[in-house]
């Protein structure tokens, strides 16, 4: 069964690009002009991943994007918001809104395509695991039923794969004031190895890992 893809986009013009884009690569696509015909259509047929414009008016894709969050039967659904913004006040203001990605205007194929099938997949999976949960409540096994919030965040367990030793030591710290633990190793070798015997939240991998492929590394992980 193909991804079911919602397009949110006050342009026609934009919509109609992105929808013959996407319908070439057989995913089954949908679309809303605004924030608020998009949250129903939401809540109605719930997709696999929203491409949400940022700039619409009335209710912007910030906004949008917000209460897809806020709402316990939307917020595991993929947000990748599609903007012409670039600043890195913008970007963060999404990620604060609860974006898993972005896609800068015009739309490369190749990242729109590599994004949408990374987090569908990621999304398969975290839908196999509450099912499980779920399944598990049904027979009376204890769980813990509360919905996760941005507090559960703090202390993960990190692995950071870089093996320039200033850039390694400036993102320990500030992951590690947020009370994160941070272990460092250099090479993919030492991940790898390290990854057998470790339970890590994420992996921040460098893509420049001197003779290593960071590519082929987080293949390896997969």
């Amino acid at each position: 069964m193909p991804a079911r893809i919602l397009v949110v986009d006050d342009v026609p013009a934009n919509v109609r690009v992105l929808e013959a884009k996407l319908l070439s690569e057989y995913f089954d696509v949908s679309t809303a002009a605004d924030g608020p015909s998009a949250l129903v259509q939401i809540r109605q047929s719930p997709p696999d991943l929203v491409l949400l414009d940022v700039m619409m008016p009335g209710m912007d894709g910030f906004e949008v994007c917000r209460r897809i969050r806020a709402d316990i039967a939307t917020q595991h659904l993929p947000v990748v918001m599609v903007t012409a913004l670039s600043d890195i006040e913008d970007r963060v203001k999404g990620l604060e809104a609860g974006a898993d990605d972005f896609l800068t205007k015009p739309v490369d194929d190749t990242a729109l395509f590599a994004r949408i099938r990374s987090l569908v997949r990621m999304k398969m999976t975290m839908d196999e695991w509450r099912l499980r949960e779920a399944t598990r409540q049904q027979i009376g096994a204890v769980v813990d039923a509360r919905p996760p919030s941005l507090a559960d965040a703090q202390g993960a367990r990190i692995l950071l794969v870089e093996d320039v030793e200033v850039t390694a030591r400036r993102i320990k710290d500030v992951l590690a004031s947020d009370r994160h633990r941070v272990e460092v190793v250099a090479s993919a070798r030492d991940a790898l190895a390290l990854t057998e015997g470790k339970d890590f939240d994420l992996i921040l991998l460098s893509l420049t890992l001197g003779s290593d492929d960071g590519l082929r590394l987080c293949s390896q992980l997969r």
